[in-house]
């Protein structure tokens, strides 16, 4: 299949004392009187807030029943939050399960693994084990080159422990957003590249992904270059600046990053990519790699979405999980994991 563009239709106390004892005491009482009138008052706003509190968590929507929070993927796990991942869906499964690794996004220097909790609820209520992992952030916890390795380690972690968490290996799917995106086709490069997994230090696992879902992936990594500087301003700015001219201008690294230089393109044969024309953070990316894979004739699919009923912007379907336009555009996600399915 080629590249198909969709228009979707698819739809966040005091108290004085005299010079007499009748006058002190008089003033004592007067002072206990104000300190048990304060405190049965203080006493009462407690009361009223925690009454409040108890009214508001009763009311509050609850936890999603079926997830398990904060397994350690790597060893450090208990004291480095980074390395923890969540599993909906599991605990309620009683044979292997068709699953999705969802990697959330925040730029490559923000967001955790809770960050797309209602885009997983939203797989794990069709039917699917959902592994949601943390990862490092650039450049705080360390470079991209670790990041890719935590993942990697990740994918393996999934394979060891597939049993324990019903995960059929022979459908596991492969999901990111944004800055998560990028990992996703950066991770489905390394996949089949054996001069990557050499570069970065990585082994695949022992299975391959059935298919891989990008939302309003980042794609233009070398692109970040250009805001770099303190003269620039703006959130594209703020961004490459975090991660820093030592990374971005690191031309050994970007070689091996740029998704238009660093393998072949037909790498990316099958990839499931959506946008939005009125995506302002990687909505132009994106639809320049849809033109790269269909000038070299790499068969993938391409959805793009108009709004509707609301003003869709970056990653709309996994802020706006209830929006019709998401619905649409998640259902046609989930659409194309189940047409893989073995």
């Amino acid at each position: 299949m080629m590249a198909l563009t969709v228009a979707g239709t698819a739809m966040a106390g005091c108290g004085g004392s005299g010079n007499s004892t009748a006058a002190s005491t008089a003033a004592s009482a007067e002072t206990a009187a104000s300190e048990t009138a304060a405190e049965s008052t203080a006493d009462s706003a407690a009361a009223e807030e925690t009454e409040t509190k108890a009214e508001a968590e009763e009311e509050a929507e609850p936890a999603y029943g079926d997830l398990i929070s904060d397994i350690a993927y790597m060893e450090d796990g208990d004291t480095n939050s980074n390395h923890t991942l969540d599993v909906y869906g599991a605990n309620e499964k009683a044979e292997a399960t068709k699953t999705v690794v969802e990697i959330h996004g925040g730029g490559f220097i923000g967001g955790n693994k809770t960050t797309n909790t209602d885009h997983s609820i939203v797989f794990a209520d069709a039917g699917y084990v959902v592994v949601t992992p943390d990862y490092s952030k650039i450049p705080r916890d360390g470079s991209f080159p670790d990041t890719i390795k935590e993942l990697f380690t990740i994918y393996s972690w999934i394979e060891e422990h597939a049993e324990e968490y019903h995960i059929d290996t022979n459908n596991i799917f492969l999901s990111g957003d944004s800055a998560g995106g990028y990992y996703v086709l950066i991770s489905m490069a390394i996949m089949q590249d054996p001069n990557l997994q050499e570069y970065f230090g990585v082994t695949p696992p022992g299975y391959t992904f059935s298919g891989y879902v990008t939302t309003c992936p980042e794609t233009e990594l070398l692109k970040k270059r250009e805001y770099l500087g303190e003269d620039k301003s703006g959130p594209e700015a703020y961004n490459a600046n975090t991660i820093g001219a030592d990374i971005l201008m690191d031309d050994d690294l970007m070689s091996h990053m740029d998704l238009y230089s660093c393998t072949d393109p037909s790498v990316f044969t099958g990839v499931y990519m959506m946008t939005t024309p009125t995506d302002n953070t990687t909505g132009e990316g994106v639809v320049k790699f849809d033109a790269y894979l269909t000038e070299n004739n790499v068969e993938h699919i391409m959805n793009s979405y108009e709004g509707t009923e609301n003003e869709l912007g970056h990653v709309f379907n996994i802020s706006h999980t209830d929006w019709a336009e998401s619905i649409q555009a998640n259902q046609d996600e989930i659409d194309f994991m189940e047409s893989l399915l073995k």
